[in-house]
């Protein structure tokens, strides 16, 4: 099939879309918007139709000429602009009508699609070309995108430079400076703090998001020599970038602290370019609520309202919330059970292990519960981890380095007042006692699992299964030779950060950075390395099942009738698709949509999530709704599996988007809730009163009853259409 061919039966497609759509509606707008979210679906699928042949299509269809200007400015038109921009679309003709009629929805195209950060973009050039034929707002408007690009390039062009200074340094030397680098900067800073702030967690997070970038840096742009580390050249390391730094002697330590200043300047250049992208840029590009101003040359980008906590603030607080929720349904669970009376280990060691059991216990539930995981993990090769083991070892690993490097590290920063002599010891103490305490720990896979074997002691392996200590260490290693054959194959597949895959496989060895191990959010590492490193598993659509199954247990204890996946009738070749749950009682139909996805850390992941994800879910929401409806009137048998009473009209219908994420939680997609499936765990088990609370360090938690008067389906709606359940946090 030519290309010319391709588009031509793709547009007779979309063509047929619309008339189909018109004709049921009797209105233009939504039948342009029905072909808009197919294209955004990434449909019509056939051989052939390539994501260009896709783009080109759409808007060579007839329909356009006859939309009004009103129809040009809705969101799914907006969006399908922008995912065409973003592929290449290069239509002069279409720019300059968009231009003379909806100005704004070309802005929004633009906006979203982020080309003018690529300025040899076909698109951009011819947008370039016709920019001068707007009003003046609209030239404001180009030049505030060139301002942006300009000011993203110098940040860009500074950091090349930093890293021509650092460019000598192998991956391990990376890895090295990067772990003096949390010493010097980071674990002094926790050691100023009672607990940690907003402020704290969001500096940690900025370092270590820089630190993981440069990684990738380094992996793409060193030879592959480096990637054979082997005892000779870790030693050769050691001596020159290490040793003078901590025990200086014959060698001095100035080449450590050049490199070591470099390095400090080079993040904080990275945070910067990160802090300017993901705040400037991308709230332009990604929030409509943005405006910019020109006083002169001087440009101001602000929003229309400035609330006291925004969404994505008030969002994160829910999510820090449900953390501690499933953290004293472990707690709970630990006092309950026969481990309050056992000793965890030696007795020096009894509350830290003892704890770290209780946050593996936190985690193990939210991925049962939450994300359907199964009790064993397959990995590639085949071989099974035991999910509950791998999460306890992985909080065992951080209890030991919070204890013997972090805690010690500190002990000894408070004496010499410095980090370097303070490491120094650290590090001295490990060699008289023959243990690793380099500020980065490093031991070949064998010998690491036989260290952890004791961590795997079960009823059929009283002794430790050396076997499953080393399926465990696999699952959390990130093999650095597999990720750079991976980015040179597919170099849009995510990468793992630090926290997700923390043991980094380099040659013959397996290293670990201790400020990581110590402080990282061990719950996202599970969840994320699951559904998001590892989401193409094929164990996933099974897990997909069970989380819409366990939510149907839930509906089914408090009394409802449920149907899954339900499949209505397909109707002149017209298929609404499967509906994941159906619940009913007392005339009231829930219709739920579920979806299931990863933790995500900036606002352009929420917002790819939103137009992407939910904008989908709520489209097939509406379809599958309407089937529903129908359904009810004429299907005995779901009339039956519902136990519905004979008079229909009396139901009422609620349909809702169940997301595992937190991001955009309570909005409203395109007429649709979007809830969070954590929160209806909490609203049917009625423990409103665990979020945000910590049981360990409150001696009584106040009842707070969301149900006084018994539960019912009715007052249940209510405390989810009204985001109740976070009033209090």
């Amino acid at each position: 099939m030519t290309s010319s061919t391709a588009v031509e039966q793709c547009r007779i497609a979309y063509e047929k879309v619309f008339e189909k759509n018109f004709i049921a509606s009797d209105f233009l707008g939504q039948a342009a918007d029905s072909c808009s979210h197919l294209y955004l679906d990434g449909k019509p699928k056939k051989k052939g139709f390539t994501h260009q042949v896709r783009t080109t299509a759409l808007w060579q269809c007839s329909f356009w000429a006859k939309l009004t200007d009103i129809g040009y400015q809705s969101d799914p038109i907006s969006l399908a602009l922008g995912r065409s921009l973003h592929f290449g679309l290069v239509d002069e003709k279409l720019f300059q009508r968009l231009l003379q009629t909806v100005p704004e929805t070309l802005k929004r195209g633009i906006r979203y699609s982020s080309i003018f950060l690529y300025p040899d973009s076909p698109s951009w050039t011819a947008i370039l070309s016709i920019a001068a034929n707007g009003d003046v707002d609209f030239q404001q408007f180009i030049k505030v995108c060139q301002i942006l690009h300009e000011e993203l390039q110098e940040h860009n062009n500074h950091i090349q430079d930093l890293k021509k200074e650092l460019e000598e340094l192998t991956i391990f030397e990376y890895l090295l400076y990067g772990s003096l680098f949390t010493f010097q900067n980071l674990v002094p800073e926790r050691f100023e703090l009672p607990k940690k702030d907003d402020g704290y967690v969001e500096m940690h997070q900025r370092a270590w998001d820089a630190l993981s970038e440069l990684l990738i840096w380094k992996l793409k742009s060193r030879p592959e020599n480096d990637l054979r580390l082997n005892e000779r050249f870790l030693a050769k390391s050691l001596k020159r970038h290490l040793i003078p730094l901590l025990f200086p002697g014959e060698i001095p330590p100035s080449l450590c602290l050049k490199n070591l200043d470099w390095l400090n300047v080079l993040i904080a250049a990275v945070a910067a370019r990160n802090d300017f992208l993901h705040g400037t840029v991308y709230d332009f590009c990604y929030d409509d609520d943005y405006r910019y101003l020109f006083e002169g040359e001087h440009l101001t980008l602000y929003p229309v309202e400035i609330p006291e906590e925004s969404e994505w603030d008030f969002n994160g607080r829910k999510l820090s919330a449900l953390h501690t929720y499933w953290f004293n349904r472990a707690f709970l669970f630990h006092l309950q059970s026969d481990l309050a009376t056992q000793q965890f280990g030696l007795p020096e060691n009894d509350d830290a292990n003892r704890l770290a059991h209780i946050k593996a216990c936190q985690v193990f539930l939210q991925l049962d519960e939450v994300f359907g995981l199964e009790p064993e993990i397959v990995l590639p090769d085949g071989s099974r981890v035991d999910l509950f083991k791998a999460i306890h070892s992985l909080e065992l690993m951080t209890a030991f380095f919070n204890s013997s490097y972090i805690a010690k590290f500190q002990d000894y920063l408070k004496e010499t007042g410095n980090w370097i002599p303070a490491l120094s010891q650290l590090m001295f103490e490990g060699l008289m006692t023959e243990e690793n305490r380099f500020p980065l720990t490093w031991a070949e896979p064998s010998e690491k699992a036989k260290r952890i074997k004791s961590w795997t002691v079960s009823e059929s392996h009283p002794d430790g299964d050396l076997r499953m200590a080393e399926n465990i260490l696999e699952f959390w290693s990130n093999d650095l030779k597999e990720l750079r054959d991976s980015l040179e194959k597919a170099p849009t597949l995510p990468t793992p950060e630090f926290h997700e895959q923390p043991i980094i496989k380099l040659g013959m060895y397996g290293f670990q950075l201790p400020w990581l191990m110590a402080s990282q959010n061990n719950s996202t590492a599970a969840v994320n390395n699951l559904r998001r490193i590892r989401s193409r598993r094929k164990e996933k659509t099974d897990e997909t099942h069970r989380i819409e199954s366990r939510l149907g247990d839930l509906f089914r204890n408090k009394g409802f009738n449920v149907l899954e996946s339900y499949q209505p009738d397909i109707e002149d070749g017209y298929d609404p698709g499967e509906v994941d749950l159906i619940c009913h009682q007392d005339d009231h139909i829930l219709i739920l949509e579920v979806k299931s996805s990863y933790l995500r850390k900036t606002k352009q992941e929420a917002w790819v999530h939103r137009t992407i994800t939910l904008r989908k879910a709520a489209q097939q929401l509406h379809r599958k709704q309407t089937a529903v409806q129908k359904a009810i009137l004429n299907d005995k048998k779901l009339q039956s599996d519902l136990q519905l009473n004979t008079d229909t009209n009396k139901i009422k219908f609620y349909s809702w988007i169940v997301d595992t994420s937190i991001e955009h939680d309570q909005e409203m997609i395109d007429g649709f809730l979007k809830v969070s499936l954590e929160g209806l765990i909490v609203i049917f088990r009625n423990e409103r009163q665990f979020l945000g609370r910590n049981l360990v360090l409150e001696k009584e938690v106040v009842e707070d009853d969301l149900f006084p008067e018994g539960f019912s389906v009715q007052r249940f709606i209510e405390i989810v259409e009204k985001g109740e359940l976070w009033d209090t946090i």
